[in-house]
């Protein structure tokens, strides 16, 4: 295991709509990121790229942290889930909202909105799908700007709501 071998840190790249990938990069393993990557690989031409913007958040894996030992111990933590957060009264970034104000959040944590499949709304409605792309661009873009980080990823299945919520942290304290 590469924990083993005396590497501090792994980087590597994923599409940020794409909840599952989410779920496993941020949720399970413990990676952060602070770093939006505006179409990464250019065009590229396999079917589920294909026509589509190959923006990525690059990830930074501190292999090493008491957040992955955590993440990755038989007693993993407890994950939060959306109505943790709610009660809370953590600011929620909702699916494609005009947010004039954004420039100037001072939250000290803030959940921001993705589709739960965004492959599945890709193949449906292409432009809609495009829109998320771009929206999401400009939140985290501007997020990161800030100085806000990537720490953890919520998804909620439940009887009443489905929906897919990054969680990101103002500095780097949470790490």
């Amino acid at each position: 295991m590469v924990r083993h071998q005396g590497i501090d840190r792994i980087t590597w790249t994923f599409d940020p709509l794409i909840s599952r990938n989410a779920r496993l990069n941020i949720a399970k393993l413990g990676s952060v990121s602070n770093t939006y990557l505006r179409n990464f690989y250019g065009e590229m031409r396999d079917g589920m790229n294909q026509g589509w913007p190959s923006d990525r958040f690059e990830v930074d894996w501190w292999v090493n942290s008491r957040r992955v030992e955590r993440r990755l111990s038989k007693r993993s933590r407890r994950q939060l889930q959306l109505d943790d957060y709610q009660k809370a009264e953590i600011l929620i970034i909702h699916a494609l909202t005009t947010l004039p104000g954004i420039s100037s959040v001072t939250n000290p944590l803030l959940l921001v909105e993705i589709p739960v499949d965004i492959l599945e709304l890709k193949a449906r409605d292409p432009s809609r799908a495009l829109e998320w792309r771009l929206y999401t661009r400009s939140v985290f873009e501007n997020l990161f700007t800030q100085g806000y980080l990537v720490t953890d990823f919520v998804h909620t299945a439940s009887e009443d709501s489905t929906g897919s919520y990054y969680v990101l942290s103002h500095g780097e304290a949470t790490l």
